[in-house]
């Protein structure tokens, strides 16, 4: 890997980062368009976003001049969901670099494992994760619906038979064009028909089934039509090569 500059990302650079981001999503609606649907008008209210998370020093927030990554300390977790390249960058090169660098700055005895959130199409950044020695132990499914109320009956945690999870607005910078559910207990013989039909009573407008790598409904969620949207890396980046 050949080697290049990487610096602490500071409040001058939340501006241009955000605008990345707003690029990045507009890729990734493109690969499940009602989860990553980008909310309009948001890129300033995301830079400022960026900017509270580089105040914080408890963060660790790097670049390049090809991209960013933003690592938050939570619990005994870095996690990064802030984490972009622009056209000239590469998920082999500044990508690793940077997650590198996180890395290195972060592991502690407190800090003892990265957790990383990435599009499941985004080929060439799922590539370079598993590269670096990270596991995908975690994947969101989506299904888009088509809701029997207009707005959701109850926010929060909501149940129905074999399942529960929280139904609520999509993050700020996403807008799916409603409430979602993000169902995060499912039984084993949970009917996703009944999932479904119970979300779209609730007013979802999507359902999102949360499920670990070795999950038994995955050959019951292809079969009924839902695809993985987001997945989740977890484990400590090996050095790069």
């Amino acid at each position: 890997m050949s080697e290049m500059s990487v610096r602490d990302f500071g409040a001058d650079d939340c501006d241009w980062a955000a605008k990345l981001m707003e690029r990045r999503s507009q890729i990734y609606a493109g690969y499940s368009p009602v989860f990553w649907r980008p909310a309009p008008g948001v890129t300033g209210r995301h830079a400022k976003f960026l900017c509270h998370l580089a105040a914080n020093p408890a963060n660790v927030c790097l670049r390049t001049e090809c991209g960013f990554i933003v690592g938050q300390m939570i619990h005994a977790e870095c996690f990064v969901d802030d984490f972009a390249l622009d056209e000239a960058g590469t998920w082999g090169d500044d990508g690793r670099e940077l997650l590198g660098e996180l890395w290195a700055r972060a592991a502690s005895d407190s800090i003892t494992t990265m957790r990383v959130v990435t599009a499941e199409a985004d080929r060439d950044k799922v590539a370079m994760l598993a590269a670096a020695g990270l596991a995908l132990l975690e994947q969101w499914w989506v299904k888009p619906l088509h809701p029997s109320r207009a707005s959701a009956v109850a926010s929060g945690r909501v149940g129905g038979p074999g399942f529960s999870g929280l139904l609520g607005p999509a993050p700020p910078v996403y807008d799916p064009g409603g409430p979602v559910l993000l169902v995060d207990q499912l039984d084993r013989d949970s009917d996703l028909g009944g999932v479904e039909e119970a979300a779209a009573t609730m007013g979802a407008v999507l359902a999102i089934v949360s499920t670990r790598i070795d999950d038994s409904h995955h050959d019951d969620l292809t079969e009924r039509n839902w695809s993985v949207a987001s997945q989740w890396y977890f484990g400590q980046p090996k050095a790069g090569q």
